[in-house]
């Protein structure tokens, strides 16, 4: 964060001498003191709604001074330059302050700032080291998470070379690469509802699932440790990828990890519903994670975004989570623990063959052989778009058609019924046509 820091001398004049003369410059400027040491003091600028307030430090030696001004709210850049602002003001408010005595009760209120810094460092010392037994953050790696983002970039990678597209997606061969595709789902292919998980239409799909991925992981690898997480991780993308399958019942061709993140949020969620931790922290994390899911669970309400595998993840995620809980709280790492993922692990996948076996849903090899023929003919790099194109202009032929069969028996008012929708339908079988021609 931008910073700037300045040193100047001041011949004859003790620390705390010049510390007195700072907390009074603080005073001048309306600035806020706020700790104070045994040779410095913080304070801080006024904050409004069109600013954030910025940090002050004041270090003092005997005979000397250095001022540091500090951006503390992940600015990037100090384009105005206020730090350097803030440091000439603090000088000329100090040089007039310093030109008069020392209040004396300036001396007591330095050392009731000495104390609450104590107090406060302690009680924040305490707050860490709670936090830090129940979440691990201290110490901890993330290879679990980062191996997961290492598997989406590859696969995308190679999927790219195979002419998915890095922008626009070409769907055909994501069903090749084993998306979650309906017909082939639901007639034998049941690992399509974990090779989703791995695949991205596009890489702005991919990387906005890999920082959603990442802020997750930050919080939850550590604390959950990487059997568990490994485990929410594939269970709620199984669930996830059922919920699609059950939503869109007239068919989908699904994909991305978003189903299986949404279940690590789901997981998260839960234990911030439970005491396992500490408050101070639990309210923040629960206020920015809930703001996260339902602004995606919004923008998910959008055509083209599968967001019934965004709702089965989350709800299968809170479920485990609230499991998760009772392990977590008696730190259980033992035989217990390992029957409980098991578990999870089990009805996953006695639900993902339940559903795919269930006589309403099982696709019949019949249909599954059509799926497949047509799949192995069409290897042109924009097949799906012709494949697209076509089903628009069938059903515009299938509109047409209707017409001419309504049932009118008069001419005159069989014209004035459907005129106007046949000669829509027309250009638009026409520009159809074109376009066509043009893929």
């Amino acid at each position: 964060m931008p910073s700037q820091k300045q040193e100047f001398t001041f011949p004859g004049q003790t620390t705390d001498q010049l510390l007195l003369f700072a907390y009074g410059t603080f005073l001048e400027l309306n600035w806020t003191p706020k700790y104070a040491g045994p040779n410095a003091i913080i304070g801080y600028t006024p904050r409004s709604w069109n600013k954030y307030d910025d940090e002050i430090l004041v270090e003092a030696a005997d005979g000397t001074m250095s001022i540091t001004s500090s951006f503390v709210h992940n600015e990037s850049f100090d384009m105005m330059g206020k730090n350097k602002k803030h440091i000439n003001d603090f000088m000329v408010a100090f040089e007039k302050v310093r030109s008069s005595e020392p209040k004396p009760e300036w001396t007591a209120a330095i050392e009731n700032l000495r104390t609450q810094t104590v107090e406060t460092v302690t009680t924040q010392t305490k707050q860490a080291e709670e936090i830090d037994k129940v979440m691990k953050l201290s110490g901890s790696n993330l290879y679990v998470t980062y191996g997961i983002i290492a598997i989406n970039v590859v696969v995308f990678i190679l999927m790219a070379i195979n002419g998915a597209g890095v922008f626009d997606a070409n769907a055909l061969v994501h069903i090749r690469w084993g998306s979650n595709y309906s017909p082939l789902t639901l007639s034998g292919d049941w690992w399509r509802l974990i090779t989703c998980v791995f695949i991205h239409f596009g890489i702005i799909h991919l990387v906005m699932n890999t920082y959603a991925l990442y802020m997750a992981g930050v919080y939850l690898e550590p604390m959950l440790g990487k059997t568990k997480y490994i485990v929410a991780y594939l269970t709620t993308g199984i669930f996830a990828s059922l919920a699609s399958l059950w939503w869109h019942s007239e068919g989908v061709n699904s994909a991305g990890a978003s189903g299986a993140i949404f279940g690590l949020y789901g997981v998260f969620l839960a234990l911030l519903f439970t005491n396992l931790i500490p408050k101070q922290m639990r309210t923040s994390l629960l206020q920015s994670i809930g703001v996260f899911v339902v602004f995606n669970l919004i923008y998910g309400a959008r055509a083209g975004v599968d967001n019934a595998a965004h709702v089965g993840g989350l709800l299968s995620g809170m479920i485990i989570g609230f499991i998760f809980y009772l392990l977590l709280k008696k730190e259980d790492k033992g035989t217990k623990s390992n029957l409980v993922l098991l578990g999870i692990t089990t009805v996953a996948v006695l639900s993902a063959w339940m559903y795919l076996n269930s006589p309403g849903n099982k696709i019949g090899p019949e249909r599954r052989e059509v799926e497949l023929n047509y799949l192995k003919q069409v290897k042109f790099p924009d097949g799906e778009k012709f494949y697209e194109k076509y089903k628009e202009f069938a059903d515009s032929d299938e509109k047409i058609v209707n017409m001419f069969n309504d049932g009118t028996v008069n001419y005159s008012e069989w014209l004035s019924k459907n005129e106007s929708n046949m000669q829509q339908e027309l250009e638009k079988a026409t520009n159809i046509i074109t376009n066509m021609e043009k893929i």
